[in-house]
């Protein structure tokens, strides 16, 4: 009976210590005018010093009310890091950020047009290249077996 009453302490401190610590952390990072009755970081205090007490007490009395919508406000211009509308992205300004999108590299094909197009262009002149070296060491073969031949009439 002992061992199942260590083990269930045991879990229900585990419990504890997720409330508290979600608790931490919300109060932490909840905006400074939505916190209620008291100054934020005096919640953050009461939070951290008083444990499950002032977890609690934050859940009921300091926590922001979800009156408006908990998605994420950039800075100060208000606008949120998602699009308004899921699905809208082709009008300007409700793409990622409040700015109009544009498809990924991988899906947008001038982008692949162009990758397509460099390329195509570095291997002709790598092609170029090997060609200009090719014809080099073939004049260089053909003055050594000029030079050092006895059969070829221009070098005697």
């Amino acid at each position: 009976m002992r061992v199942v009453l260590v083990r269930f302490g045991g879990i229900l401190f585990l419990a504890a210590l997720a409330v508290w610590l979600y608790c931490v952390l919300d109060s932490a990072t909840a905006d400074r005018a939505e916190v209620r009755r008291l100054p934020k970081g005096l919640w953050v205090a009461v939070v951290l010093l008083t444990f499950i007490v002032g977890a609690l007490a934050w859940l009921a009395w300091g926590r922001p009310r979800a009156t408006t919508s908990r998605r994420p406000i950039l800075g100060s211009s208000g606008r949120t890091a998602w699009p308004s509308r899921p699905g809208r992205a082709d009008i300007p300004g409700t793409g990622m950020f409040g700015r109009g999108s544009r498809p990924a590299p991988d899906d947008d094909p001038e982008f692949l047009a162009g990758l397509d197009r460099r390329a195509a262009e570095e291997h002709e002149k790598l092609l170029g290249s090997w060609e200009e070296d090719l014809r080099r060491r073939e004049d260089e073969m053909r003055r050594e077996r000029g030079e050092d031949s006895p059969e070829n009439p221009a070098g005697s």
